[in-house]
This record gives structure tokens, sequence and C-alpha cells, in this order.
């Protein structure tokens, strides 16, 4: 907790952070598919002798090109700038214990992204044998780069086995975590289903494509869009493995848990469907209308899941291990010497955060309003707003001294999804006495 703050008025850094990601991951998850989809489509159309259906894909790997490594690389960046700034304790523990699997991610990184140059810009340029293996080289590199950071995803919300900080040979009880397998396999077929989405959408846009063309990229397509409904036994199996807490979210304990599982749910089924319509009717015919609104359907089912895959999490940033705070759970104090909850209500969480106070202040000096509002910086901030996103203001107004006073001793009680508080009694009467202050009462 020895890191400067990071105040983003009204969002908060909570929802900048899931608005870069969820944006990001959408665009790496097409990305992934569309290798596939391009190398099989590509290996069908040499079968074939079919021309068109190759000029078909180049469109579509001009699109690959341009969204997911253009709009794509820039997001990448953005969620390691702002993840850093809003939690900067959890980068560092995943950094310093997957450096080695972030190094081979980096591989298939470099890899996929010679790959799709050489696809996109060589594809006159080399034979078309030649061509389709570096399309294949691209799918496989890409679906590399998923299989690995899904590990260090899903480690996040099932540790399992790991102690901080396995190392070399141990490291694999961190990445092979009890959710790996079937959230790999949920990843890996709504990658399928969003590369079949993205070619619909350019069936759907572009009108040069060849007719008959077009009806064997838009089938291949729905086909592509199938296997998403494996996510609803690979969901289940997720939710299994996952803690006890962590399940109470889904079984009513955070209603707002439960209805987005089910649109994330419920938009999965609906694509699925579609696919399966189409596919029965032989009905490959797509509207611009069409295509963008399927488009937006898979945005709402993808985002969805992960909305969910995050709060499930919560009070943790590593389940067990992290909490949101920045501050260790008290079965890590003998490995974190800096900012473990015991040392932290011992010594003050303001202690571990001297950022918080104002510049050039002393504590002993601060009123009590004012030490609580560098509490409030220190321990609250990363997840509340004063207005907005999560807003403080609003959920404390009306509330008594008293009442305050008795949330902060158990307000890990009476919201399961908020840590306990970090810090001293005397930090919960100066925290309580600020958040009173913020909404002032007119006689």
């Amino acid at each position: 907790m020895e890191y400067p703050i990071f105040d983003v008025p009204l969002a908060g850094g909570s929802l900048l952070i899931a608005g870069v990601a969820v944006f990001h991951a959408f665009l790496a998850h097409f990305s992934v598919g569309s290798g596939f989809l391009m190398a099989l489509a590509e290996r069908r159309a040499l079968r074939d002798g079919d021309l068109d259906l190759r000029r078909a894909l180049r469109r579509y790997a001009f699109g690959v090109l341009l969204v997911p490594y253009v709009l794509g690389t820039v997001t990448g960046v953005g969620i390691w700038f702002t993840i850093a700034l809003v939690s900067p304790r959890a980068v560092s523990v995943l950094i310093h214990q997957f450096v080695y699997d972030w190094a081979i991610e980096w591989v298939f990184f470099l890899v996929e992204g010679l790959a799709i140059y050489l696809y996109v810009f060589r594809w006159d340029r080399m034979s078309p044998m030649a061509h389709n293996r570096v399309g294949w080289i691209f799918a496989l590199c890409s679906a590399g780069t998923l299989l690995v950071i899904n590990g260090i995803l899903s480690f996040m919300l099932t540790p399992g086995r790991w102690r901080p900080f396995d190392a070399g040979p141990l490291n694999y009880k961190a990445l092979l975590n009890p959710t790996y397998l079937p959230t790999s396999l949920a990843r890996l077929a709504i990658a399928l289903a969003l590369a079949g989405v993205g070619g619909v959408v350019l069936a759907s846009m572009d009108r040069t494509i060849a007719a008959e063309a077009r009806r064997k990229l838009v089938a291949l397509c729905y086909k592509f869009m199938l296997p998403i409904l494996a996510c609803v036994p690979l969901g289940l199996w997720t939710v299994s493995a996952m803690s006890e807490r962590a399940r109470t979210f889904l079984a009513g304990g955070a209603p707002v848990m439960a209805v987005m599982l089910g649109l994330g749910l419920a938009s999965m089924a609906i694509l699925c469907l579609a696919a399966i319509v189409s596919l029965w009717r032989r009905d490959y015919a797509v509207s611009s209308l069409g295509g963008v609104l399927l488009c937006l359907l898979a945005f709402v089912a993808f985002g969805a899941v992960e909305f969910v895959r995050e709060g499930v999490r919560k009070p943790y940033v590593i389940e067990g291990f992290l909490y949101s705070t920045g501050v260790t759970a008290a079965s890590a104090a003998a490995i974190d010497p800096r900012a473990s909850l015991p040392k932290t209500r011992a010594a003050g969480v303001l202690s571990a955060a001297p950022w918080a106070l104002p510049p050039g202040a002393d504590l002993a000096s601060l009123a009590p309003a004012r030490r609580g509002e560098a509490v409030y910086r220190a321990a609250c901030l990363k997840c509340h707003c004063l207005d907005g996103y999560n807003a403080v203001r609003p959920l404390v107004k009306g509330w008594s001294a008293r009442t305050l006073r008795d949330l902060l001793d158990h307000m890990d009680e009476v919201k399961p999804a908020m840590p306990p508080f970090p810090g001293t009694d005397a930090e919960k009467d100066a925290l309580a006495a600020y958040l009173q202050g913020l909404n002032p009462r007119r006689d």
C-alpha cells in the first residue's frame, strides 16, 4: 500500500478497469477464434478452388489485423496502465508469481503478430499452401496466449493449492488451478463464436462478396457459433470449483450477479439458437442491421459473463490472499511484512499508506474528519467514489454516527462483498466522522 492513489471522479478506478478490460478481452477473443476460422475456411477454399471465398477471407483477415491489432493493442496497454495505478500490489504479485508465464505469453504474442502481418500483406506473395500454414500458426499462437493468460485470471478466482510464492516447477499449482480447464474450454468456445459473429458482420456489410462465397462463409460462421452452448455445462463446472462464498453470490447473495449471469447465459442461448435455426433452414441471408444486432448481442453475452467473473471474487483481488483494499489476508501475515491485515489493524492503515495524507500534513495535527478523509482514500477509494459509480455519499445519507461506526466494525459481515476494515479503532472513528460529514444536515 505504499503507492500513490489514482482517483477517477464519477467512474472510479474499478469501473475504468472493467470498461477497458471487457472491450480488450472481447477483441482478443475475437482474434483467437478468427485465426481458426480463417485457417479452416482458406483450407476449404484451396481444396475447392474457390477464389471468391479466398477474396472474402482476405477482407476478413484485414479486419482482424485492423481491429484486434490496432484497437486491441491500445486497450491492452490501457489495461496495464489502469490496473497498475488502481491495484499496484495485485499487479506486483501477479508479475512475480507468473514471470515465466508472462514471458511465454509474449513469445506467443510476437509470433502471432508476425503471422497476421505476413498473412495479410504477403497474401499473393507466397504459395497458397504456405499462406494457409501461416494462418494455422497465427491461430495456434493466439490460442496459446489465451490459455496462458486464462491461467492467471482463473488463479485469481481459485488459487487452489498455491502458496505464496511458489516458483519454478511449483508454479503449475497456480497456473493449473481448479477452474483452469473449464474456463479455458469456455473461452475457446466463446472465441470461436465471436469469430463467427465477425464473419457474419462482414458478410452483411460487404456487398462485393460473391453470392456463393457469402453463403459458404456465413454457413461456416454459424457452425463456429454452435460451441458456445458448451458454456452452460462448463459454467456449472466452474461454479462447483469456486469457494462457498463465491457460490453464495450466485445463489442470491448478490442479486446483480445472478441477474448478469442470467443475462449472459440467455444471450449465449439466443446466439446459438439463431445459428441452429439458420443452419436448419439453410438461410444465410443477413441484413446489415441483423449483423450489427448479432454483434451487440455477442458483446452483451461476453460482458455479462466477465462482469460475473470479476464480481464473485469480491472482496478479494486474489481469492483468500489479497483484499481489494490492497491489504493481504491474515493468513498471509508471515510473508507480507508491509500491509497484512494484522499489521494495518495494529499500526493503522495510514502507516502503510502515507500518500493518503494531504501534502505536507502531519497525521497528529489533522482534525478527525480530515484524518477520516485520508483513511477513505487509503481504504475505500479503490472501489468507491464519493459520487457516481458505487458512490458513498448517497449510500450513507441519513445514517447516524453510531450506525456508521457499527458498520465499520462489521462491514464484511453485513456486506460480504466488502473486505474487513483494515485500520485501527481510531481510524474507524475518523472515517465515520468523515462519512457523516458528506451529507451535512440543513436545519
